[in-house]
């Protein structure tokens, strides 16, 4: 991967739930060129997968654990997708004004819950970003929120917000990566001036 990953700028976005992590992915793939996107959650087992483990107290699948997600073939897809085979599931190549590109490379932003605890994912990337809220937030934000399967009464408490704390301060003894309060409005802003320190520059016409 040392000759192929040199081609590439990997951005991971990660954190809690309802935090804004896909819309900041969705945010970047509008603004860069050419970029790939991987969302994690197109990963998830089967509901009667014999991969998931069961909320303690509760009849419902954790969902907020790295072993409720096909993490092996995420990892798969994107190696695939640097190596020329485009697995991703969202791209765009056009050399549009604005854009921003960075010579000689592509972009690829990977995001989702956990995909900066998965080690293999994590040493990918080139920059990496995790998106932080306070419980209350979070908790009113989730609520507005439609799941499939819904979420449970007491899911919350019992599997997400547990699962979210222990993850967060895995990441958060980690120096690579920029921790991003989900509340402000500037995390574009902050992955861009980043972009830029590399070298990135918007394209002045359409070619």
């Amino acid at each position: 991967m040392t000759n192929v990953s040199d081609k590439w700028v990997v951005i991971g976005v990660s954190g809690v739930t309802c935090g804004g992590k896909t819309t900041l992915a969705n945010q970047l793939k509008d603004r860069l060129t050419p970029v790939y996107v991987f969302h994690q959650d197109k990963y998830f087992y089967p509901d009667d997968s014999p991969h998931h483990v069961k909320c303690e107290g509760l009849e419902h699948n954790n969902y907020d654990i790295l072993s409720s997600l096909d993490m092996e073939k995420m990892y798969k897809d994107i190696v695939s997708t640097m190596e020329g085979q485009d697995c991703s599931h969202n791209s765009c190549k056009e050399r549009e004004e604005g854009r921003l590109e960075l010579k000689g490379k592509s972009f690829l932003i990977v995001e989702g819950f956990t995909v900066l605890n998965y080690a293999p994912i994590m040493n990918l990337c080139n920059l990496r970003y995790y998106l932080v809220l306070e419980y209350a937030e979070c908790l009113v934000r989730r609520s507005h929120r439609l799941y499939e399967p819904p979420d449970v009464a007491g899911y919350f408490d019992t599997c997400v917000w547990p699962e979210h704390l222990r993850y967060r301060a895995q990441i958060e003894k980690d120096r690579r990566v920029t921790i991003l309060d989900g509340t402000r409005q500037d995390a574009l802003q902050q992955v861009m001036a980043h972009l830029h320190n590399m070298g990135a520059t918007a394209l002045t016409h359409a070619t």
